[in-house]
């Protein structure tokens, strides 16, 4: 193993820099994504799944979709199916197009615990988690 030295002083590491946005974080006045609710604004939720390498047999959106404030509600069967091929738009390896979107929203497994199912669109928080 080659072992290397350096006279090189280092200000960053050790110190303890002035944080700017502190006092307005410390304080509650500061602004986060999630406290900004424009007019209009959708709100989206994922359903993710409890378990592991589980089988889903179907899944019905029809209640979720009565819901007056829920705009949309997807599954994997929503998306377009992609062909088996490998696609070379930009400089580097080609991309397979069915491998990269098979994983998006879980279809007929689940692969590991919290795998997103389905997806929610809806005018709040609170609708899109009904």
């Amino acid at each position: 193993m080659t072992t290397t030295h350096t006279n090189q002083k280092f200000t960053s590491v050790g110190s303890r820099p002035v944080r700017h946005d502190g006092f307005d974080k410390v304080t509650g006045k500061a602004l986060y994504g999630a406290d900004i609710d424009l007019p209009g604004l959708i709100h989206g939720k994922i359903l993710r799944s409890p378990h592991a390498h589980a089988k889903i047999l179907s899944i019905d959106t029809s209640e979720a979709k009565k819901l007056p404030d829920v705009h949309a509600v997807i599954t994997n069967h929503d998306f377009p199916t992609q062909e088996d091929k490998a696609v070379s738009k930009i400089p580097g390896p080609a991309i397979n197009l069915k491998q990269q979107t098979s994983n998006i929203l879980a279809s007929d497994k689940v692969l590991y615990k919290g795998h997103a199912v389905a997806a929610v669109a809806a005018n709040s928080p609170h609708a899109a988690e009904e």
